[in-house]
């Protein structure tokens, strides 16, 4: 009898499957590090480990494809606010995921709440299937009892990283109050000595300019004055300066790239300027459920004459009632004219930095309130980051913005009109359903090439195939499958398009018919509505809207059906 092929015995092999996975999911492997990994041959727990193993499993799961890897080293497990987990639950959001898999649970989060409130709530609620493989929990295969072991495991971990964390604050709390200083980063104008990383000494570069802020202060200068001081003389701010001597890594932009009245009075109520060690300024512990939160001044622990001094006890004393008499005035005034609702809050940016500009309260001899809109790197800047003078008043403001609603809404009210003739047309609906048997037959051509490649590890297994083959195989079947999904995702944005884009019931000429009864901007519409407004002159103005770019594309599909 003659003998097959390896590649024949395959092809033949794969025909016979009968069964293929209802569905395939497109997945994302996650994984975390509480510290920096360190590369260590053999570390269980190392990105890299965490990273191999999971995309092994995934390789073996035929109704799985894997979307992309997300790597969180060195971030804790105690809260969700890592930059990988935020980008992967941005893809969980548009529907580019729809499972997860991670090495096990303690990886995913140590929070018991966050972490069950994510498996039984948001996850289920997204249609995201959660896989943790050490745990042996699949989402779609648990639905009873192996729920409370999850539970209880989530609960272990939450306790561990509560018992870790005031373990940590005992030792943090010991060291404080031997006036140790135990921050990342010493306090501008110090150094960490040598040989005693807990102890301060001068820095001879910045010390110098720390004795002429508290002299400037002393001798009443307001705060935004002695920054626009600093910056014309080309002084570098606290973080350009750590960044200079290559204490930080990632070089400021913007507004942290110059100095500012706010640093200015925060270092000038600094005691660590006289000597005195201050620390638990601010609180924050897992173990007693407390996050970073603002400590009165009488329960800051301070430890008087740890290092040597920068300025005088009198020049301090001095700069503390400047600014004590400067926060009366300020208080005085903030009851006498109440403020209104910012309605462009965060909205408006400058034209040449970018930055978020602020509202400005200014009150005339006569008592009459006015809000004006300035850029703040200019006004303590002038124009050494290439600002030019621009502000906006905020009544100006308004009226533009709102006229300018009122053009947007009966634009969309045309196209609510062109959208109702399109649909009433026969090609309308003949697209409408090639695209939806187009969506059929993809689904049919993803199920037969899975169930292909599904068969490829058994045959590798028994050695039907070689390495190479399977490999070869594989590959060719996986760029199938990505090609695929890649053509699929576009006939679903079509179909979306006739459902809802191509609609009367489109979610931007809904939110603009809203403003038909409206009299004036509220925040509601200009948060809907408006991504930015620009400020590029006096009064001059740049609107961005939400929605421009969908309104465009959306009176193009219907014109050409």
């Amino acid at each position: 009898m003659a003998r097959m092929s390896r590649k024949a015995a395959v092809m033949e092999q794969e025909v016979r499957i009968t069964t293929k996975p209802e569905r395939v999911y497109s997945t994302a492997v996650y994984a975390r590090l509480s510290v920096e990994d360190n590369n260590r041959a053999g570390d269980r727990e190392s990105i890299t480990m965490q990273r191999y193993m999971l995309e092994k499993y995934v390789d073996t799961q035929a109704d799985m494809r894997l979307y992309g890897v997300f790597c969180d080293n060195g971030e804790t497990g105690t809260d969700f606010e890592r930059s990988e987990f935020e980008r992967l639950m941005a893809g969980v959001r548009e529907r580019r995921i729809d499972c997860i898999v991670v090495k096990d649970l303690s990886r995913f989060g140590r929070n018991y709440v966050e972490t069950g409130y994510y498996l039984e709530k948001i996850f289920p609620y997204l249609g995201v299937r959660f896989v943790a493989v050490n745990d042996n929990y699949d989402s779609i295969k648990d639905k009873g009892g192996n729920e409370l072991v999850i539970s209880l495991k989530n609960l272990v971990n939450d306790l561990y990283a509560k018992d870790i964390s005031q373990k940590i604050n005992t030792v943090l709390e010991i060291k404080q109050q031997k006036g140790e200083f135990i921050g990342a980063f010493p306090p501008y104008g110090y150094l960490k000595s040598p040989e005693d990383k807990h102890r301060l000494v001068p820095d001879p570069d910045a010390a110098p300019v720390v004795r002429e802020i508290f002299q400037w202060r002393a001798d009443g200068i307001g705060i935004n004055m002695i920054a626009r001081y600093l910056n014309e003389r080309g002084i570098p701010s606290p973080a350009m300066h750590h960044y200079l001597n290559g204490r930080k890594k990632k070089k400021p932009e913007g507004t942290g790239a110059i100095w500012q009245g706010q640093m200015i009075k925060l270092m000038t109520k600094h005691p660590v300027y006289v000597g005195h060690m201050a620390q638990g300024r601010t609180k924050k512990s897992l173990s007693s459920r407390i996050s970073k939160t603002e400590v009165n001044k009488e329960d800051w622990i301070i430890v008087h004459n740890t290092h040597e001094a920068i300025v005088s006890q009198d020049i301090f004393d001095k700069a503390q009632s400047v600014g004590e008499q400067r926060n009366k005035e300020h208080c005085s005034l903030r009851g006498k004219y109440p403020s209104t609702e910012n309605v462009f809050k965060s909205l408006v940016i400058c034209g040449d930095c970018r930055t978020k500009m602020l509202r400005y309260k200014n009150v005339s001899p006569a008592g009459a309130v006015r809000y004006t809109f300035i850029c703040r790197v200019y006004a303590e800047n002038l124009s050494g980051q290439g600002c030019t003078k621009k502000c906006v008043g905020e009544p100006e403001l308004k009226e533009v913005v709102f006229h300018a609603l009122r053009i947007e809404t009966e634009a969309a009210l045309k196209l609510e009109d062109l959208i109702k003739r399109t649909q009433k047309k026969s090609d309308f609906r003949k697209k409408q359903e090639a695209i939806t048997e187009q969506i059929r037959l993809l689904k049919q051509d993803i199920g037969r090439n899975m169930a292909y490649r599904s068969a490829l590890f058994e045959s590798f297994s028994d050695h039907t195939l070689t390495e190479q083959e399977y490999v070869s195989l594989k590959q060719e079947y996986d760029q199938k499958t990505a090609s695929y999904q890649k053509e699929l995702e576009g006939l679903k944005r079509e179909e979306q398009d006739f459902i809802k884009t191509v609609s009367p019931q489109n979610q931007w000429i809904k939110a603009l018919k809203k403003c038909q009864a409206e009299k004036t901007v509220t925040r509601e519409m200009a948060v809907e509505l408006i991504d930015h407004i620009k400020v590029i002159g006096y009064n001059e103005i740049e609107i961005v809207w939400n929605f421009k770019d969908e309104f465009v594309r959306l009176e193009e599909k219907a014109v050409g059906i």
